[in-house]
C-alpha cells in the first residue's frame, strides 16, 4: 500500500494555552498539514487564538459535546477522530493531548517519510515518555521545548501514527476494530520492529513489545514548571479539579524524575522560523500576547504575594491563617495546616484505628477496596458508569451501606473510566486475588453489579467457583464480532476485546446459582441476556424498566428486599414475581406500560392503564 505526506493530526482541549503555537509549529515541522482541535461546544467560539487561527486555515475548530467526567475526554475524542480518519485516505492520522510532543529520533524529516523508513508501515505505535518539571517553578507564558527536562523511561501510555481510510475507531493510544478490506497490516512499534498480533497492551508486554524508542516516541510536558500545572488544573471544571494534596503529590512527582535531559538542539532554527511564521498570520500575534497576558493575570490571583514577616524579637504566638480563596491552587498556596477531613466511611473501618482488617489498592484505571467483617460471607461489587464520574474522596464502594448493614465482607472494584474492567493490571490483580486464594477462603461469595458492573459481575465469576451472581441489565460482551448488533457504549467497544474474561457467557459454569434481571421488553439488554445459558442461570424479568432495572426496584422499594433474598439464599422466580407485584404502585410503571402498549398497537389497553392504577392506588389508601 501507499499513502501520500498528508498528515491528519488531531487534539482535544480544554482550552488553548500561551504553548498552543509553539505546540503547532513543532507539528507542522514534521507533516502536519490539517489539524483538528476538539473543544467543547460552549466554549468554541470563546477563545482569539483559536479563532485567528482558524481564519488562516491552520486548525479547523470541532466544537464536540463534553463527557461530565473530563478525564474522559481524550478516549471519546479519539473515537470521534477515528470516525474522521476512517473516511480520508492518501496520508496518516494522529492523535495527541496538547501537552504532547511527536519526536522522531531516526534520520526521517517527516513522519510520512518515518512510515516509509518503517517499511511502509500501516501503523506505528511509540511510547509516551513524561517529562520533568526540571526545576522550573514560575510559570513563562509562550514556548516550553526550550527548556531542558529530565524524561522518564517509557510509561504504559502509547500514541499510533495509523494510515487513513484503515481504521473507523481509535483510542488515544491504537486503532481498533478490523481494518477496511480485511488486508493484512504491517504494524511496527517505535523502533520499526513488527508487533505481534493480536494488537493489543497486554501482548505485547507480555513479548516485551510496547517500550521500543529506537525510531520515535512522544515526549509529554505535563507541568512546564510548577506554576504551569496549577494554572493547567485551574481551567478544568470547578468540580474535577484535583485535592490540593493531590496536586502536591503530582508535582513532587514531576519534580523527582530522572533521565535524560530533552534539549531541542538543531531543531531550534527551524522550530524559531516556524513560530515566527505563525505568528506572523493576520491576529494570531495579537491574539497570543493576550493570552499570555490572561495566564499571569489568571496566575497573580491564583498564588498571590504573601509579604515575608518580620522575625518576632521575642518568641510570639504562630500568626494567624492568611485569608485565602477556597480554590484548589490557592489552597495549595496555604502555609497553614487545615484541620483533617473526615475519612470516608469504608476507610475508617480499615484505617489504622479502625475496627475492621482489609486493604486499599490503587491501580492506573482503577482501585480494589477490601473490608473484612464476616469470614464465611463474601459480597464482590462491581462499579457501573454513573459511579465512574465521582472522583471526590467521600466516594463509597458500590452498595456500600447495604453490604455494611449485612455484616458481610465487602470487596469493592472501581473504576474511574468507562472501560467495561478491560485493563490487563486489573485483571492481572484480580487473577492473583483469585490464585492467592482470597475468594476461596469465604464459604460464600457474590458477584453484583449493573450494566458495566453487571459485565463484570458475570466475567470474573470464574475467578470465584461456586459464587452466586446477581447481575442488572448486563452486557455480556462488547466484542462487535459476537454481537454486531450492539451499537450502544461506543467507549466500551472501542476497549480491548481481546484480553481474557471478555465473554461473560463463557465464564459462568461454574458459578453455583446466577440471577439475571432484566427487561424483556427492551431489545439490547434481552439480547444479552439470551447469550446467557445454562441450569444455573435464573432470568428475572422486570418488565417496563427499561436499562434501569436496579433504579426502577429502587424506586418501588424492592432492591432491598430482593439483595437480601438473595445474600439469605431464598431468592426464586416464585419469590421474586410476588415482590414484583409492588411495582403496579410506581407511576413510572404506568407510563412505560401505556408507552409499551401504544407501540405495540394496543391503544386500546393502553387507555385503561390510567383508570386501573388510579383504582389501585385507592384501594391501597384505603
Amino acid at each position: 500500500m501507499t499513502a501520500g505526506s498528508k498528515l491528519l493530526l488531531s487534539t482535544f482541549m480544554v482550552r488553548p494555552t500561551s504553548a498552543l503555537v509553539e505546540w503547532l509549529a513543532w507539528h507542522r515541522m514534521i507533516g502536519a498539514g490539517r489539524v483538528n482541535v476538539l473543544i467543547d461546544r460552549r466554549q468554541a467560539t470563546a477563545h482569539p487564538l483559536l479563532a485567528a487561527l482558524e481564519a488562516a486555515g491552520v486548525v479547523w475548530v470541532v466544537p464536540v459535546n463534553v463527557d461530565p467526567d473530563m478525564t474522559e475526554e481524550m478516549h471519546n475524542s479519539a473515537l470521534r477522530v477515528g470516525a474522521l480518519e476512517g473516511t480520508e485516505s492518501g496520508g496518516y492520522g494522529l492523535f495527541l493531548g496538547p501537552d504532547e510532543y511527536f519526536r522522531i529520533h531516526s534520520r526521517a524529516q517527516s513522519i510520512a517519510g518515518l512510515m516509509r523508513g518503517a517499511g511502509g508501515a500501516d501503523v506505528l505505535s511509540v511510547p509516551v515518555c513524561e517529562a520533568g518539571t526540571g526545576g522550573h517553578e514560575h510559570h513563562a507564558p509562550g514556548p516550553v521545548l526550550h527548556l531542558p527536562r529530565p524524561v522518564a523511561a517509557p510509561g504504559g501510555a502509547m500514541r499510533s501514527v495509523v494510515r487513513l481510510g484503515l481504521f473507523a475507531a481509535r483510542t488515544p493510544e491504537v486503532p481498533v476494530g478490523p481494518a477496511a478490506g480485511g488486508a493484512h497490516l504491517s504494524w511496527v512499534d517505535g523502533s520499526g520492529a513488527p508487533l505481534p498480533e493480536p494488537h493489543s497492551r497486554a501482548a505485547w508486554g507480555r513479548s516485551g513489545h510496547g517500550v521500543a524508542m529506537a525510531r520515535a516516541s512522544v515526549l509529554r510536558i505535563t507541568a512546564p514548571a510548577s506554576e504551569s500545572y496549577i494554572l493547567r488544573q485551574n481551567h478544568l471544571p470547578p468540580k474535577q479539579q484535583p485535592a490540593p494534596e493531590a496536586v502536591l503529590t503530582r508535582l513532587a512527582d514531576l519534580a523527582a524524575i530522572e533521565g535524560p535531559i530533552h534539549e531541542i538542539g538543531a531543531q531550534a532554527a527551524a522550530l524559531e522560523a516556524q513560530i515566527a511564521e505563525l505568528m506572523a498570520l493576520p491576529g494570531v500575534a495579537a491574539a497570543h500576547e493576550a493570552l499570555c497576558g490572561d495566564e499571569r493575570k489568571t496566575l497573580a490571583g491564583l498564588l498571590p504575594e504573601v509579604p515575608p514577616v518580620p522575625a518576632p524579637e521575642t518568641p510570639a504566638p504562630a500568626p494567624a491563617p492568611v485569608e485565602q480563596a477556597g480554590d484548589v491552587a490557592k489552597d495549595v498556596a496555604k502555609d497553614v495546616a487545615e484541620p483533617p477531613a473526615t475519612l470516608p466511611d469504608w476507610f475508617a473501618e480499615i484505617h489504622t484505628g479502625g475496627a475492621r482488617q482489609g486493604f486499599y489498592t490503587r491501580l492506573e484505571h482503577h482501585a480494589v477496596i477490601c473490608i473484612r467483617r464476616d469470614p464465611a460471607r463474601l459480597v464482590v461489587t462491581f462499579d457501573n458508569l454513573s459511579n465512574v464520574n465521582d472522583l471526590s474522596p467521600a466516594r463509597e464502594p458500590w452498595a456500600y451501606r447495604f453490604v455494611r448493614e449485612n455484616g458481610c465482607s465487602h470487596l469493592s472494584v472501581m473504576a474511574r473510566r468507562k472501560d467495561w474492567y478491560r485493563c490487563p493490571q486489573l485483571i492481572a490483580y484480580l487473577e492473583k486475588l483469585s490464585a492467592d486464594g482470597v475468594f476461596a477462603e469465604f464459604g460464600q461469595v457474590w458477584l453484583t453489579g449493573t450494566s458495566m458492573g453487571g459485565f463484570a459481575a458475570l466475567a470474573f465469576a470464574s475467578l470465584a467457583p461456586g459464587a452466586t451472581v446477581i447481575s442488572f441489565n448486563p452486557q455480556t460482551t462488547l466484542d462487535e464480532t459476537l454481537v454486531p448488533w450492539e451499537d450502544r457504549f461506543g467507549m466500551g467497544r472501542a476497549r480491548d476485546w481481546s484480553l481474557p474474561y471478555s465473554d461473560a457467557a463463557f465464564e459462568i459454569d461454574e458459578a453455583e446459582r446466577v440471577f439475571v434481571l432484566y427487561d424483556p421488553f427492551f431489545p439490547p439488554d434481552r439480547r444479552h441476556v439470551e447469550r446467557l445459558d445454562g441450569d444455573n442461570v435464573t432470568r428475572l424479568k422486570t418488565w417496563c424498566s427499561g436499562h434501569f432495572s436496579l433504579v426502577f426496584l429502587r424506586r418501588a422499594n424492592l432492591l432491598k428486599p430482593v439483595m437480601q433474598h438473595a445474600l439469605d439464599g431464598t431468592l426464586t422466580p416464585a419469590v421474586f414475581y410476588t415482590l414484583y407485584r409492588e411495582r403496579r404502585a410506581l407511576p413510572w410503571y404506568r407510563k412505560a406500560l401505556q408507552t409499551n402498549l401504544q407501540e405495540r398497537g394496543h391503544d386500546k389497553l393502553a387507555r385503561i392503564v390510567s383508570p386501573a392504577f388510579r383504582r389501585l392506588r385507592r384501594e391501597a389508601a384505603e
